[in-house]
């Protein structure tokens, strides 16, 4: 039972919208991420002191970033506003419109993309993005994309087969042998 949280109990019951505070937080801290990742894809190039090989790893990390938030943000509201530039009071798009679906799935495959040849290390135990984590999430975009609703079929489903064997085939996973060494950490 969740007693007097009425927020909970409307998503509980199914019934909620946008002034629900649950579903306002997850769209807000989204849109945050979005921000965030949106201002070091554009400050850190411009950083002199820094080795080259580490800028582009955060580069590549806030590629996946970004592109993880609109994942989530495509699949939970459809056609959101797409924003890849850091946005001021001033702005000319402060206020941007939706952006269809199609043209969101279509920068977080670039942003995937871009992140994937970033140098970042297959594993990462820090939890930091990975290489092995960006191909997995191109996997499953593939994956949404050949299916509804943008049904792009059997080309998509072929994409995510391939991202997916590519992370099986790293040799850096494995399952645990049994459900009991889940647990033993």
């Amino acid at each position: 039972e969740t007693g007097q949280n009425s927020d909970l109990n409307n998503l509980l019951g199914l019934g909620y919208n946008g002034d629900n505070v649950m579903v306002n937080n997850w769209w807000n801290s989204l849109y945050n991420l979005v921000a965030q990742t949106n201002q070091i894809l554009e400050r850190v190039p411009g950083i002199n002191a820094m080795d080259e090989g580490q800028k582009k790893k955060i580069l590549g990390e806030a590629h996946f970033l970004r592109a993880w938030a609109y994942f989530y943000l495509v699949r939970l509201w459809g056609d959101v506003p797409l924003i890849t530039a850091s946005q001021t009071t001033s702005s000319e798009d402060f206020y941007p419109t939706r952006t269809p679906q199609e043209q969101v799935y279509t920068q977080i495959v670039n942003d995937l993309q871009a992140a994937e040849v970033s140098g970042l290390p297959m594993t990462d135990n820090t939890g930091r993005a990975s290489l092995g984590a960006v191909k997995s999430l191109l996997a499953k975009v593939y994956l949404t994309m050949a299916g509804y609703p943008l049904n792009k079929g059997a080309s998509h489903y072929k994409l995510a087969a391939d991202k997916a064997a590519e992370v099986i085939n790293s040799g850096s996973f494995q399952l645990f042998t049994t459900y009991d060494a889940l647990h033993r950490g």
